[in-house]
């Protein structure tokens, strides 16, 4: 009866959600809240649900782009690309997909969409064209280039610490489907937004708008103090806090440590040009507080053995390793959707483990199903990744309303597209190699 309970909670506090009954914070918090006031969870088993480490990444990341933005170098950063693009919506969306997908590759996703996203919005805006199709590739590119590499992405970070697998496997086994996936959504992107990517060069009417944002961009420009000691303390602790990240085995300490001592550090060296306090309230509290509660929701399905049921009738359902490959790529696709897929990969990680030994071949393509899978399924709905709820946020602040359905309408074809592509990539490589 209790499982029936925790699977209806979760089914209508989801529901609520998708349809933005309530502030979506309220609703994930509210949940946590039932779930523990119900007995499904202790409230000490609810603390031990949350994934602190991605809580205390995000607020350390959070804090430390708003000291270093107070130096105006993404200001600066906007004028660049505004000028190189010449307002050239095409290139402005390849530019941008594009440093979105390598970015996230080195950095965590959530970063370099706090970095991105405003940017884009900004100057697109500006044009007087909709940021919406640029935003929702950011996002999607995101995840894209998060699933290439071992610290892009929680999962892959899961898999490689319980596997051995090093950075440079994750690489040489990930790259041919992620550069298909990336090449297969540029198609899609550019076919169905091709009214707002389209180029200017014969519309004068576009051409005049697009130079005037650059000049009013520039001009706006002009007025930001550049502090040159102070923007180069910022590129140096975020060229640090990237290595850090890099190297965050050898170092032997969690991201969000790393991140959070760059943001202290880059506080303390420039504490006469910033407000810290202006720094903390940037802070965006309402995602955090979604975020742990949908942890506490998850953890709640965990503890009816729910996922681990399901993960053990999936490996069981076939002997086959290309089967068993497909079906570990879509089922963990599919439910990444809707929950959270550390949990999930956190209980196929000993299932699969279990099964390399009684199979045929080379057990190890399970694991990239299960990579692919549970970063490039974060990509169907709008709670599917921390990335896609913090962009949301990022662009509802700036008048860009992203709504659950909105997005979902427009990313669930795709990322059903990109499981499609990784399925044939994973048969391809099962049969001939």
């Amino acid at each position: 009866m209790l499982t029936y309970i925790t699977l209806g909670i979760f089914l209508v506090a989801l529901g609520l959600i998708v349809f933005e009954v309530f502030d979506k914070s309220l609703v994930a918090l509210g949940g946590a809240i039932l779930m523990v006031v119900i007995g499904i969870l202790t409230p000490e088993e609810a603390i031990e649900s949350i994934e602190f480490e991605t809580i205390l990444l995000l607020l350390a990341m959070m804090l430390l782009v708003n000291i270093a933005s107070k130096s105006g170098i993404f200001s600066w950063l906007n004028v660049k690309i505004a000028s190189f693009t010449k307002g050239n919506p095409l290139i402005i969306f390849l530019l941008f997909s594009l440093i979105t997908a390598v970015f996230s590759a080195f950095l965590d996703n959530v970063t370099t969409v706090i970095l991105i996203v405003p940017l884009t919005i900004e100057l697109v805006k500006g044009m007087g064209r909709d940021p919406k199709p640029y935003v929702f590739a950011e996002i999607i590119f995101s995840n894209v280039g998060g699933a290439l590499t071992l610290i892009g992405d929680p999962p892959n970070i899961m898999i490689g610490g319980a596997t051995g697998l090093n950075f440079l496997q994750f690489v040489q086994n990930l790259w041919i489907p992620i550069s298909l996936v990336i090449i297969f959504t540029m198609i899609v992107f550019i076919l169905v937004s091709w009214k707002s990517l389209k180029p200017i060069a014969d519309d004068l009417i576009e051409l005049t708008i697009a130079n005037i944002t650059i000049r009013k961009i520039q001009y706006e420009f002009l007025k930001v103090v550049l502090h040159k000691d102070f923007v180069i303390k910022v590129i140096t602790i975020l060229v640090l806090t990237l290595m850090g990240f890099l190297f965050q085995s050898q170092i032997g300490l969690p991201t969000y440590v790393i991140a959070f001592g760059a943001a202290i550090v880059l506080a303390l060296m420039c504490e006469k040009k910033i407000d810290i306090h202006d720094a903390f309230r940037s802070i965006e509290w309402p995602t955090l507080l979604f975020f742990s509660g949908l942890f506490v929701m998850v953890g709640g399905l965990e503890s009816t053995g729910l996922l681990e049921n399901l993960s053990h009738m999936l490996v069981n359902s076939t002997s086959s390793l290309l089967f068993l490959a497909l079906i570990i790529l879509w089922a963990s696709g599919l439910i990444s959707m809707i929950l959270d897929n550390i949990p999930f990969v956190a209980v196929m990680i000993p299932v699969i483990m279990g099964m390399q030994s009684q199979l045929t071949g080379d057990a190890s393509i399970l694991w990239w199903a299960l990579s692919l899978g549970a970063c490039l399924g974060g990509n169907g709905t709008l709670i599917g990744a921390s990335a896609n709820v913090v962009s949301a946020d990022i662009a509802n602040k700036r008048g860009v309303r992203i709504t659950f359905l909105d997005f979902m309408k427009f990313s669930l074809p795709i990322t059903l597209g990109m499981l499609v592509v990784c399925s044939l990539y994973l048969t391809v490589k099962i049969i001939y190699f």
